[in-house]
């Protein structure tokens, strides 16, 4: 097979729980420039882009061989949606710490006063917390968790519930930061 040009996705497919590895080589070359485009295009450079291709392939090999896997696009959308969360992932993961950027009128003026007040400091009062707002805003925000593995985690309903009970525990963890601070430290 010198290509996948001539291949059906549903075939690739097939290819795939065989277990031939040979496919993915072929995915990964014609797939990369599309994932490489959206990435550069996103606030990434192209020394990310291949370990989100390895790690799409991956995603891709792992899911084509579950018994309930059904393709309902095109493999390439399919290819590109994987890296897409893949990407905003690791973006957030970049940035987890957002925290005091969430409420603008926390935002501070220049980048001596944002070294004064550091995610030390936020660290100590997300502990001061109670147990659930404090597991909540740490798994959220220093471990990078989704409120879908929250919910696992700390037994919610569901994503939504966890995000409700953020907000309410970050407007607490906000009313403790202007408490403790003066809105002159803040600007």
């Amino acid at each position: 097979m010198f290509g996948l040009g001539s291949l059906s996705d549903q075939a690739i497919l097939e290819r795939i729980k065989q277990g031939d590895e040979s496919v993915l080589i072929l995915l990964y070359r014609k797939h990369y420039g599309m994932v490489k485009n959206f990435i550069l295009k996103n606030n990434g450079d192209e020394s990310v882009v291949d370990d989100i291709m390895q790690d799409t392939i991956i995603a891709l090999w792992k899911n084509a061989n579950k018994p309930a896997f059904l393709l309902q696009s095109k493999l390439s959308t399919y290819v590109l949606a994987i890296s897409k969360n893949l990407w905003f992932k690791e973006l957030k993961k970049r940035s987890k710490f957002k925290l005091v950027d969430e409420a603008s009128h926390l935002s501070i003026g220049s980048e001596n006063q944002k070294d004064n007040f550091d995610k030390e400091i936020i660290a100590e009062m997300v502990n001061e917390m109670d147990e659930t707002c404090r597991k909540l805003l740490s798994y959220f925000y220093f471990d990078g968790y989704s409120t879908r593995l929250i919910a696992e985690k700390l037994n919610f309903a569901n994503a939504d519930s966890v995000k409700s009970k953020k907000y309410q525990c970050f407007k607490k963890l906000q009313a403790t930061v202007l408490a403790r601070y003066n809105k002159a430290d803040l600007i």
